[in-house]
């Protein structure tokens, strides 16, 4: 094993655990948690997701986890379709296609989402008073739009995790 596949390894792997770890927390933990504590729980998810530095993280490690992985993919498979057709290839080639598709669920859904949440919370911030009916009404379809992307992409991390995991064993 050379230099490069090590250090691709570490990077994948620690970017993935990241990745994968944060998304699971804040799916089946923080979110459930801040819900059941009303407003206390929206300011806590405002400052979380905010001035915390864990979306710059997660932001970050979804990218190094997928292009590492991609590179290491093609050095062991060289897209052949013969290796593919494998017990590891098969693993490996649904680990990383769940992996993409939570990638792509992040960059489409999940941060646009998130923009526009940020964009109203300010909206009705610099208003001063109560929101209105219809920012009420909009914030409830976002939160529920970047919810649902959340748990998808949690389930789609969770199946590239378990597949990579047992790849080679295949």
């Amino acid at each position: 094993m050379n230099i490069v596949t090590i250090l691709l390894r570490l990077i994948h792997i620690a970017a993935g655990m990241f990745w994968v770890g944060g998304s699971v927390m804040t799916i089946g933990f923080i979110q459930p948690t801040a819900n059941g504590m009303g407003s206390e729980g929206a300011k806590f998810m405002q400052r979380l997701t905010g001035p915390s530095r864990l979306p710059f993280f997660m932001n970050l490690a979804a990218p190094l986890a997928t292009l590492a992985g991609l590179t290491l993919y093609w050095m062991d498979s060289g897209f052949r379709p013969e290796w593919i057709v494998t017990g590891p290839g098969l693993g490996f080639t649904v680990g990383g296609m769940a992996g993409i598709a939570a990638f792509i669920l992040g960059v489409v859904v999940m941060g646009p989402t998130s923009v526009q949440m940020g964009a109203l919370g300010k909206e009705i911030q610099a208003a001063g008073g109560p929101p209105t009916p219809a920012q009420v009404s909009r914030m409830q379809m976002l939160q529920g739009k970047l919810h649902q992307g959340g748990l998808w992409g949690t389930v789609l991390l969770v199946v590239a995790l378990a597949a990579m995991s047992v790849a080679r064993y295949l």
